[in-house]
């Protein structure tokens, strides 16, 4: 582990293939999950856990770890200080092959245990890649979790036209994103009765700016500069491969604020489950009594595995909306694994 000043305590690095990340992760009880956490573009992983100043129930990782659930969560490669090591050219490919490989280094002495990986905002672009590089390390990931995280559906994410302006190093900065996180930021503030994190400390300890391939677009970005190409986006997040997608249960804010999640989410990530579901089923010939109970079961879907949290894209932040958020974890956790279980008795593999 390599540290520095600006490494906060149970955080520390993980390098594979010249590409480097923050880590922080908190064991929990053997028997119980781990979640891995995927941050969205221009921040650190911090969302997920505070820093030595913030008080511990506003974030997600104090309520995991009242239920004994463990946590890893980890930040893509950046120019922020914690880390010090951007990939600009970073794919998603590659950044589900670093996530998967310190998943599985985390699960040494416990390969067995079940996993869940939750995706706030751009985190969603990497679903499938990361459903399947986790997959190729033996690892039994039971379900995937939405935290206001867009699937990778082309159109979904805004770009500027001709791409969105990077910095001379080639890393994105969040776009027309940017000037709304603060905002959302205060609106947490203002449900829980107090500052969850004050501004400055906030842009200095949590924002980052982000390799800006992991959007998913088709922006790219090499060493030769920044670049437009649809074919490398499509294979990049495989959204065509509906097979590589797990099954994803989806966690949304409700204020207009982040309207295209509150109203979008369920839908979109819906899509990509019953694409799922017909892969599984279209070499089956079901007789009409499991055939009936696949239809009953699939139209059920968007309602067993949808919740809701007051709030905005930060939904999750302070205590009120962390507590929350992490019953409806565990609720979605047991769902996704009791529907993996109604889904093999009926189609028989």
């Amino acid at each position: 582990m390599v540290k520095n000043s600006r490494v906060f305590p149970e955080e520390g690095h993980f390098e594979l293939n010249k590409v480097r990340g923050l880590t922080y992760s908190r064991k929990g009880i053997d028997t119980r999950p781990l979640v891995v956490f995927l941050p969205g573009g221009a921040h650190l992983a911090r969302v997920f856990y505070g820093d030595p100043l913030s008080s511990r129930p506003d974030f997600l990782d104090y309520w995991l770890e009242e239920k004994g659930w463990g946590i890893l969560a980890l930040s893509y490669p950046s120019d922020h200080p914690s880390i010090g090591a951007p990939v600009p050219d970073l794919t998603i490919a590659a950044w589900a092959g670093w996530v998967a490989a310190v998943t599985a280094d985390t699960l040494r002495e416990t390969p067995a245990r079940p996993v869940a990986v939750a995706m706030w905002s751009m985190a969603g672009r990497s679903v499938a890649a990361v459903n399947t590089a986790l997959a190729a390390r033996g690892v039994d990931t039971v379900c995937f979790l939405s935290l206001a995280a867009s699937p990778p559906l082309p159109g979904l994410n805004f770009v500027e036209p001709g791409g969105d302006l990077l910095t001379p190093e080639g890393l994105w900065e969040g776009g027309v994103y940017v000037d709304g996180f603060v905002p959302s930021l205060v609106r947490q503030d203002q449900l829980n009765g107090h500052e969850i994190i004050d501004e400055g400390r906030y842009l200095e300890h949590y924002r980052c700016k982000t390799p800006v391939m992991l959007r998913g677009t088709p922006q790219r970005f090499s060493t030769e500069g920044s670049y437009w190409n649809h074919e490398e986006a499509h294979h990049d997040t495989r959204v065509s491969s509906f097979s590589d997608f797990p099954l994803t249960a989806t966690i949304s804010p409700t204020d207009p604020s982040d309207g295209k999640h509150v109203l979008c989410d369920r839908a979109n990530w819906n899509f990509f489950n019953l694409q799922r579901i017909n892969t599984q089923v279209q070499a089956i010939d079901l007789d009409a009594a499991r055939w009936a109970s696949l239809r009953t079961l699939t139209e059920a879907i968007p309602a067993r595995l949808s919740r809701n949290v007051t709030g905005g894209h930060l939904f999750f932040l302070g205590a009120s909306g962390a507590e929350a958020t992490v019953a409806h974890i565990i609720e979605l956790f047991a769902e996704v694994d009791k529907l993996r279980l109604e889904i093999r008795d009926i189609i028989g593999n």
